[in-house]
């Protein structure tokens, strides 16, 4: 049992969402802590953004509220702009998480050049990573 989770919502489907949010309420400690977290891409990373990047971050958590409240599972909810990996990483340090709970997906050609999103986090990651495996 782990008393602060990490659990990484990417852009799949909400089945998938279902099955991480799941996945880490199983292995919360009594009286743990839950972090669902989602990186926007593509945004500005500006201290003032514009209303276009503030309805995408509050979509995304909108989102992610939803999916809490159809599990009945507490858990702080962090959307913040910027690259996936490095945003999983940074929140992970920042609550001295003790596991984040990711999913893999199918390789693309690019992962397989530049890395995935999973392979960065499960090498730099302060902390264990449970990695929840796509299934082909």
């Amino acid at each position: 049992m782990f008393a602060t989770i990490v659990c990484a919502i990417g852009r799949g489907s909400r089945q998938r969402m279902l099955q991480l949010v799941e996945t880490a309420r199983a292995q919360l400690a009594p009286n743990g802590s839950l972090h669902l977290i989602h990186a926007v891409e593509g945004l500005p990373l500006s201290a003032a953004p514009d209303d276009w990047a503030v309805d995408v971050m509050a979509a995304a958590e909108s989102r992610l509220s939803e999916a809490l409240r159809s599990t009945n599972t507490p858990a702080l909810i962090r959307v913040r702009a910027g690259n996936p990996s490095q945003v999983i990483i940074a929140i992970a340090k920042e609550i001295a998480a003790d596991l984040v709970v990711i999913t893999s997906h199918r390789d693309d050609v690019l992962d397989r050049v530049f890395g995935s999103v999973v392979d960065h986090v499960v090498q730099r990651a302060p902390c264990s990573v449970l990695v929840l495996r796509t299934t082909r």
